[in-house]
């Protein structure tokens, strides 16, 4: 009899790793494209913090990483969104 689970998606794999990695804390925009990895990380522990532009979530991920010595995350949507990001 074949298991019913459904295989894991390629966002639980993507904040599955994150998590792996020790990731506690992501900082970005939600879009189309990368929602199910924000809600993916958010149901394995890992705190996702909105901002309303790309890059004060960069600048965010960016402080994170260097007052804790931990990796600091953004997520966005390419394009963009990761330009706007950089410039944080």
């Amino acid at each position: 009899m074949a298991s019913s689970s459904a295989p894991p998606t390629g966002a639980h794999i993507i904040a599955r790793a994150l998590r792996d990695l020790g990731v506690t804390v992501v900082f970005g925009i939600v879009g189309i494209p990368v929602i199910e990895i924000a809600e993916q990380a958010i149901d394995l522990g890992i705190r996702f913090i909105g901002f309303r532009n790309e890059q004060a979530a960069g600048y965010a991920a960016t402080a994170y990483g260097y007052l804790t010595g931990r990796p600091g995350v953004c997520l966005v949507v390419g394009g963009p969104g990761v330009l706007h990001a950089m410039a944080g």
